[in-house]
């Protein structure tokens, strides 16, 4: 299956039943880079199906986590939004949730860490009976523009709709 943003085109692999590792946009496609790495994938996260990548940039400056979690339906997948999203989002001090356009139920905050030394920005959306939390952090007064963070969700949504996991 290919996965097209703007001029590149990429190889994104489909997802068998049960095992979503192929799942998680690589950021490389998104930036038009090699700077960022994936860790292995987590298969199934705190015992939910479906997976989570860790990617971080080459110089560790900057992480982009995927958390992908596929669910029954699409009641299930928004019921499941608040369990998926990382502490850090409740924690943002003057953060506040603003709508994304990006699949169902798409909102983004933006902010500092609680302790003020990362900058943190989580897109999460729903896709079907799909939820998804992606968390950009980065150093201190550097977040991830939005545009960036809004293209990178996007692409996440289409890969799932593709891979007929939702």
């Amino acid at each position: 299956m290919l996965l097209t943003i703007g001029l590149f085109t990429a190889s994104v692999a489909a997802a068998q039943p049960g095992d979503y590792a192929g799942l998680p946009v690589d950021p490389n496609v998104v930036t038009d880079s090699t700077a960022y790495v994936a860790a292995p994938p987590t298969l199934n996260p705190d015992g939910q199906p479906g997976v989570e990548t860790i990617f971080t940039h080459r110089d560790s400056s900057r992480t982009i986590t995927d958390t992908i979690l596929v669910l029954s339906d699409p009641a299930a997948a928004s019921a499941a939004l608040p369990g998926a999203t990382p502490v850090v989002v409740t924690t943002i001090p003057g953060g506040g949730n603003e709508p994304a356009p990006v699949g169902s139920n798409g909102t983004m905050i933006t902010g500092a860490s609680a302790d003020g030394t990362r900058s943190v920005t989580v897109v999460r959306f729903t896709e079907g009976g799909t939820a998804a939390v992606i968390e950009f952090s980065g150093a201190a007064g550097d977040p991830v523009p939005p545009d960036l963070a809004v293209e990178y969700a996007r692409q996440q949504a289409t890969a799932i709709r593709d891979a007929d996991a939702v």
